[in-house]
């Protein structure tokens, strides 16, 4: 007994002792690099505190004093949604730096900025500052690809990825997303119940379900060429061998990317009946294995056309190209492996699935929100499409001139960015610039680029553009900071600038990153924003049904608590609004106005 306790305390100890250690080193070093830094005698990066910390967020708020919350939070996840640029104005600026703090704490030196020259040194060298494990165990499922690996391996794939995203694609992702789109509205139509002459306006609180829903068609039609009719059920019978369509597999993996896509399939395949989420987990372990026999298939049938009578034909989806680009490289050094094939399909379609439906969902209940800038829109709209609701319109007359569209998404982006922050390791000491000068960053410490907070940056955003605002924009909405307010039309350069879009500084606006490693799908979520947009309301104004009892400024106090309670998983999320049954969910209004 006496024994047993000796080794408990001496383990104890140990463990004291090696944090204590580590929590003196990350003080000294945060000293000697001369930025604002504060301390923590735990370890955020634990993932025992990350998962415990993120659910009691509500309640640890409510039950601690201001001042101790205000500092705790910083070691919670997602703190930068929330807290937005307070920890920066309230701990890092009296220190001598607005733009820049470090965490010293028990687990790696954390240094959390909102430079935009820091931000452009770090991202351009890919080298030095290196995507985190964490990314490869989440999108590495099904293969290595060109977010989660670095070096030598990752220049090969970015080259041949690239070589890929033509205006082909894009053509095909803006056709099937005003067919996906025109698909939904025709499903909405028939289900009211009201008569063809009466049908002035549709009620649901199934919009932003069938807003994944287009999304995961066009990915996959545009990643595969798994073309799929709107109605065309999801859930057909599937092929000889298979539990599930490839659609389906393909949905519930997207919706897993966050964290239960991480257990092993053979666990997932046996999870216990008595454990909650039973049904789930074994649909996502069927989903896990057979997604990769889907995809193995569609490529195989790829091949098959290439090598065939029909291989003077080309395919405009991503998996044509990529075997293309691939088979035209002469060694293993240029060319993709099977598995970095899978894996970067893999990434297309879960990469693209969450991001694009949760700008559209944000962009829908912004406007819904602030409803006189669906009327500046309509103007476009108006402009770009014919009053034929059935002609298909063309890519290449539309998206060039969509502007208006297109800022919308932009400060959509600005104000709720899908990824908060992104995060950089090194491996060895690392200098970097940043707005006060240069600091010598201690090896193995962790980049952390908060997006949130350049994004509302006082010193860049304000006040942009005002000559292109409608007549109606208040200059000063109830003396609120322009940089927190949505307004498009800070996107629309005057008439006879060189770029009919605003460019923001290097560094300052990050929603699909910057430098080397920068999003490749950034045109393809553009082009689909777009044209999904444009065929909503092409004939019909958004607004949000109000719940018995409300007023209009009862309705955009629900939507501004709605968007103020996002949450931030993977990308940023609003609670609440997928996923919904017969009741739930936010009841949304599309009204006829033509």
């Amino acid at each position: 007994m006496e024994f047993s306790f000796a080794i408990v305390s001496a383990l104890l100890l140990f463990f004291i002792t090696n944090y204590a250690w580590r929590l003196a080193r990350n003080v000294s070093a945060a000293k000697a690099t001369g930025l604002p830094f504060l301390i923590y005698p735990i370890d955020p990066s634990n993932i025992i505190w990350l998962l415990t910390t993120v659910p009691l967020r509500p309640w640890l708020r409510s039950i601690l004093p201001t001042r101790i919350w205000n500092r705790l939070t910083l070691t919670i996840y997602g703190w930068d949604f929330y807290e937005k640029r307070h920890p920066f104005d309230e701990y890092a600026a009296p220190q001598g730096n607005p733009k820049s703090f470090l965490v010293a704490s028990c687990g790696p030196l954390e240094l959390w900025t909102a430079d935009p020259i820091v931000a452009t040194d770090v991202l351009r060298r890919t080298d030095d500052f290196k995507m985190p494990p964490l990314v490869g165990v989440l999108l590495g499922q099904f293969g290595h690809n060109v977010l989660t690996t670095n070096g030598q391996r990752w220049a090969k794939q970015r080259k041949v990825v690239a070589s890929v995203i033509n205006e082909r694609i894009s053509r095909t992702i803006f056709d099937a997303a005003i067919c996906q789109t025109t698909g939904m509205l025709d499903e909405l139509q028939v289900s009211s119940t009201e008569t063809e002459v009466e049908r002035r306006y549709i009620e649901t609180t199934k919009m932003f379900d069938m807003i994944k829903r287009i999304t995961i068609h066009v990915l996959s039609e545009a990643g595969m060429g798994a073309k799929t009719p709107w109605n065309g059920k999801d859930d057909k019978k599937s092929e000889s061998g298979f539990k599930m369509t490839y659609i389906e597999a393909c949905k519930i993996v997207m919706e897993s990317v966050t964290g239960p896509i991480v257990i092993p399939t053979g666990i997932l395949l046996n999870w216990p009946s008595w454990i909650p989420g039973h049904t789930f987990m074994k649909q996502l372990g069927i989903a896990k294995r057979e997604f990769p026999m889907h995809t193995e298939i569609l490529l195989d049938q790829e091949r098959q056309r290439m090598s065939g009578k029909d291989a003077a034909s080309e395919k405009s989806n991503i998996m044509s190209h990529l075997l293309q680009a691939s088979d035209e490289q002469t060694s293993e050094l240029t060319s993709l492996s099977k598995d970095e094939l899978n894996g970067n399909l893999f990434l297309f379609t879960a990469a693209g699935f969450e991001t694009t439906a949760n700008t559209l969902s944000y962009a829908i209940v912004l406007l819904a929100r602030y409803p006189r800038w669906q009327e500046w829109l309509f103007e476009e709209v108006d402009a770009l499409l014919t009053t034929d609701a059935s002609e298909t319109p063309e890519y290449s007359a539309v998206f060039p001139q969509a502007s208006r569209l297109m800022s919308v998404m932009l400060e959509t982006l600005r104000l709720y960015t899908p990824v908060v922050h992104v995060l950089r390791t090194n491996d060895t000491i690392q200098e970097i610039r940043t707005s006060k000068g240069i600091i010598a960053l201690p090896a193995n410490s962790s980049v952390i680029i908060n997006h949130i907070a350049l994004h509302l940056d006082p010193e860049v955003w304000p006040n942009i553009n005002r000559g292109s605002d409608p007549s109606w924009v208040n200059s000063n909405d109830e003396g609120i900071p322009d940089e927190t307010i949505f307004r498009p039309s800070r996107w629309i350069n005057p008439v006879g600038s060189p770029r009919r879009i605003y460019q923001p500084p290097k560094g300052c606006f990050l929603p699909w990153g910057q430098g080397p490693r920068i999003c490749p799908g950034q045109k393809m979520g553009q082009v689909e924003f777009v044209a999904v947009m444009l065929k909503l309301l092409q004939q019909h104004r958004i607004d949000a049904v109000p719940l018995t009892g409300e007023n209009s400024r009862d309705v955009e106090q629900r939507l501004d608590e709605l968007l103020r309670n996002s949450i931030p998983k993977m990308t940023l999320i609003m609670d609440g609004i997928y996923n919904v049954g017969t009741t739930g969910g936010v009841r949304m209004r599309l009204t006829r106005r033509k």
